[in-house]
């Protein structure tokens, strides 16, 4: 699964400037604008989350100081909860993705 598309590829929440451009009867929907901001903070981190085992898996790979069955079942272990976390980021961010695509970016003024 590769990540979705990046903030910039939708539209923004409307700002104070084009709100008063709107219909009478529409207003900015504050859970988009809390959405997007999500939305934008966590594609902007995310990264951090895919490489927090890449480290550990480099440092294993590259030292002889552990050795035998367990040492490669450890190992096995690391690299497949690596692909794993990997997988789970990319998860995180379609939830939000498809939750703000989801969601009205004006709702009907109250």
């Amino acid at each position: 699964m590769a990540a979705p598309p990046p903030p910039g590829s939708l539209p923004p929440p409307i700002d104070a400037a084009a709100a008063v451009k709107l219909p009478p009867t529409e207003q900015p929907n504050p859970e988009y604008r809390q959405l997007y901001q999500a939305y934008a903070d966590a594609y902007g981190s995310i990264g951090q989350l895919r490489q927090a085992l890449d480290s550990p898996v480099r440092t294993l790979g590259a030292t002889d100081a552990w050795l035998g069955p367990e040492a490669r079942q450890w190992s096995g272990q690391l690299d497949t909860n690596r692909g794993t976390l990997k997988k789970a980021a990319d998860r995180i961010l379609w939830d939000i993705y498809d939750r703000l695509t989801a969601t009205q970016r004006t709702i009907a003024r109250v």
